[in-house]
Formats: C-alpha cells, sequence, structure tokens
C-alpha cells in the first residue's frame, strides 16, 4: 500500500472561470466589432453561435474538474479513480501548475491546478513537492 505523500479535494478554480469568461466575451465583441464585406455579414451569426457553445461546453469542463487529487510515496498521482504518472515536468506559472499526466492505458490528461483550486496551505505544499522533483517519470 502506497503512503499519500499529498492530497487534496479540488474545486473549480474562480479565477479560471473569470479568465475563460473574459476571453468568450473578446472574441465574441472582436467578430461583432471587426468589419466584414457585405457577401459575409449573415456569417456573424452561426460564428457567435459556435463561440457560444465552445464557452458553454468548456464551462461543463471546468465545472468536472472537483474531487480527490492525490500523489503518493512512489510519485503516482491519483485522479478521477485512476492512478497517473507524470509525463512531462510540471509547468509552472505564478497563479498555476499544469500537469501533464499519463495513465497505463496511455491516455493523457492535462490539469491546470491554479491557486484557488485549493487552500494556501495545499498549494504551498504542491508548489514545494513539485519544485524538488522537477524531472519526468519514466
Amino acid at each position: 500500500m502506497n503512503v499519500v505523500r499529498w492530497q487534496c479535494n479540488l474545486h473549480p478554480s474562480r479565477s479560471a472561470r473569470a479568465l475563460q469568461a473574459l476571453m468568450l466575451g473578446c472574441c465574441c465583441a472582436l467578430v461583432v466589432a471587426l468589419p466584414w464585406p457585405d457577401m459575409w455579414r449573415w456569417g456573424k451569426v452561426p460564428l457567435l453561435l459556435l463561440l457560444l457553445a465552445e464557452g458553454w461546453r468548456n464551462h461543463r469542463l471546468l465545472q468536472q474538474r472537483r474531487g480527490r487529487l492525490a500523489l503518493d510515496q512512489q510519485g503516482n498521482w491519483e485522479w478521477d479513480n485512476s492512478n497517473w504518472r507524470n509525463a512531462r515536468a510540471p509547468g509552472w506559472l505564478p497563479i498555476g501548475v499544469l500537469l501533464v499526466l499519463r495513465n497505463q492505458q496511455g491516455q493523457r490528461r492535462r490539469l491546470w491546478l491554479m491557486y484557488d483550486n485549493m487552500p494556501s496551505g495545499y498549494w504551498r505544499a504542491l508548489r514545494a513537492h513539485c519544485f524538488m522533483h522537477t524531472s519526468p517519470e519514466p
């Protein structure tokens, strides 16, 4: 049995939702504001509908990113009732970390963990662990 080194119950990030809404709003405003030739003006409505559908889909996917994320002593991540290994070193920004994970079946999962996904103590512990172990697992 593996001992858990780090674990946290994640919830959707408020900053990620705000960034997503801001980007969607900018794209929609850009489509509406740009001058279009007369014969292509009808294309604005379907393009806006596609943008809104994609924004809704991304919002729904973001809301599903909740649950327990755990790291054991061997460097295995447990997420979504599956075991995952680092496919590459974590990517860091001041407000988030990108984990690229691979499971036994070869599936890849990219998890952006934002600073407001978890309590601040868990965020500091995650940063400390990931900075200590920056090499990808085989």
